[in-house]
């Protein structure tokens, strides 16, 4: 009872002494109003970053570039099976609502305080790639109302309504960021984490993110392939104009978590690299180049790690094959024993994706060469002039602009692996190699999207093509190698069938977020009234009807 008295009688004193006290804001506690844009920037673009890549690691094991260890009921092992369900998909509802989008808002009302208008610029974009981004995976989501602090259950908009309002915001940040700042403005290297304050990297952040939303409408009627090539024009021609997080490696003795790439952590050592994806790198599959004078891509031993043997010699991972009866059963986890210099099981072949020992020495055993998207200090492709010119592939051929299609083609696979350090001179050889197509007259839409889908690893942008392209399938939904874009792409063998009852069915959007279901369902349900059953993830985007 006595610290109850204490704690009402400390409570009187403080409520009595506000009025004296607060007058001000105390400018070394953070608040509201206090932090200006500079401060506020970089946890933003941390947050941010966390949401889109967090949504490409679901999109990664949607799509069958990932697989994982069987555990029934396990997040990841459901998005394996296409099940995305209220848990396995919240993290990118929370990281971008929670931590990200109602911190846009304050950034850019301190930043006009001063005439900051590259940070207005800024926030502009990040608001809009967030809500773009969301809105292709989740289909409908909160916009109009999401900030408003007067209602606790916002309505939901829907994906076509909210792409108009993020080419919008596009526009106006390109405006924005073509502004002279105001004298007191703080310049943008100040706060700008990912592309160091170039403004011209921001602008053609913006024209890349239009070119990305807009050829989202494909497939629909009154679909304008020029305008999507006029941005792509604008967007990102080079690496150094690309924008790519890097994250930081601090080493053994000081992981810090907030700082290592987001692939690093989502991964864990549970991931696992699928047969598909391997089958992509090595050219297996139907109407791959191939002729007399074949290379191995460059980039397979840093997107497909490897294992020692008991004689010490690497041995790439064994792919799991997302098809076979294998997945309901396998791969397991596994362990390994120093003393005895094994493994736990069998299943070992299945490599973890994160590089084991950290630091090897001589006599130790390489239990995994890791990654290049899974190392600690990796970078993070947002979106780059490889997705570009991957674009003006997809768009030339669709044109009937087969020279033009193939340059792209193969402008695409030479950035990609300019953004891995691969040699000029190693890139140079592979393009000229029978692995890449030569010849402008058989290049298929399959060699460029599986090209595509390999320079887009863990990239949202990834599942948005699948379903662009409609998988394997053909116009019924069956699967079809023969007139299927993404060849050899299977419906796993544990989809459920309460979610996929026919074999035609196959994964066109993310389920509700479980913040919504519980807190606000009758605005979800308001503005989808299947949205709390199974059958919903089988709705196709707007832009996928």
């Amino acid at each position: 009872m006595k610290k109850v008295i204490c704690l009402i009688s400390l409570s009187l004193a403080l409520s009595s002494c506000k009025k004296w006290v607060d007058i001000n804001d105390n400018p070394s506690y953070g608040n509201s109003t206090v932090p200006s844009a500079d401060q506020r920037l970089p946890s933003i673009l941390a947050q941010f970053s966390d949401t889109y890549e967090s949504t490409g690691t679901r999109t990664a094991y949607l799509g069958q570039q990932l697989a994982t260890v069987v555990a029934s009921g396990g997040n990841n092992y459901n998005l394996t099976a296409w099940v995305t369900n209220a848990s396995n998909i919240g993290w990118p509802w929370q990281a971008w609502y929670v931590n990200t989008a109602v911190n846009i808002a304050p950034m850019i009302a301190a930043a006009e305080k001063v005439q900051a208008y590259h940070y207005i610029g800024v926030g502009k974009i990040i608001k809009a790639w967030g809500f773009g981004t969301l809105a292709d995976v989740y289909g409908m989501l909160p916009y109009d109302e999401f900030d408003n602090p007067a209602t606790f259950v916002p309505k939901f908009d829907q994906g076509d309504y909210i792409q108009g309002k993020v080419l919008g915001l596009l526009d106006e940040a390109i405006a924005d960021l073509q502004k002279t700042q105001g004298p007191t403005a703080p310049a943008l290297s100040k706060g700008d984490i990912l592309n160091n304050g170039n403004v011209d990297n921001w602008l053609r952040l913006a024209y890349g993110l239009k070119a990305r939303f807009m050829l989202h409408g494909s497939r629909l009627a009154g679909f304008n392939a020029q305008a999507v090539l006029d941005a792509v024009a604008k967007g990102p021609q080079t690496e150094a104009q690309s924008s790519v997080m890097q994250y930081v490696d601090e080493g053994p003795d000081v992981p810090a978590a907030n700082k290592e790439a987001l692939q690093y952590t989502n991964t864990s050592t549970s991931a696992r690299i699928t047969k598909l994806y391997i089958d992509y790198l090595t050219n297996n599959y139907t109407g791959a180049p191939t002729g007399a004078s074949n290379l191995e891509d460059p980039r397979i031993d840093l997107l497909i790690p490897s294992q020692a043997d008991d004689a010490g010699v690497l041995r790439r991972t064994q792919g799991v094959d997302m098809s076979s009866d294998f997945v309901k059963k396998g791969p397991s986890a596994y362990s390994y024993n120093a003393t005895t210099n094994s493994f736990s099981s069998a299943d070992h072949i299945y490599v973890i994706l994160r590089k084991t020992p950290y630091a090897p020495g001589v006599k130790d055993r390489i239990q995994s060469t890791g990654t290049w998207y899974t190392r600690r200090g990796a970078k993070g492709l947002l979106l780059t002039n490889a997705e570009m010119r991957f674009i003006e592939a997809e768009l030339f051929f669709k044109q009937g602009k087969s020279i033009e299609a193939l340059a792209a083609y193969k402008a695409g696979i030479r950035a990609h692996m300019s953004h891995m350090s691969i040699q000029p001179a190693t890139i140079d050889a592979f393009l000229s190699s029978t692995s890449v197509e030569q010849d402008p007259a058989k290049l298929t839409l399959s060699n460029i999207m599986i090209q595509k889908y390999i320079a887009l690893s863990y990239s949202p942008e990834l599942w948005n093509d699948l379903r662009r392209m409609n998988y394997c399938a053909d116009a019924g939904g069956n699967y079809n190698e023969a007139t299927g874009v993404y060849k050899g792409f299977k419906r796993p063998a544990h989809v459920p069938a309460q979610y996929y009852p026919a074999q035609t069915d196959w994964p066109r959007r993310f389920a509700v977020a479980n913040y919504e279901i519980n807190y606000n369902v009758e605005q979800v349900l308001k503005a989808d009234p299947d949205a709390n059953t199974p059958g919903y993830v089988l709705k196709p985007v707007w832009w996928n009807k």
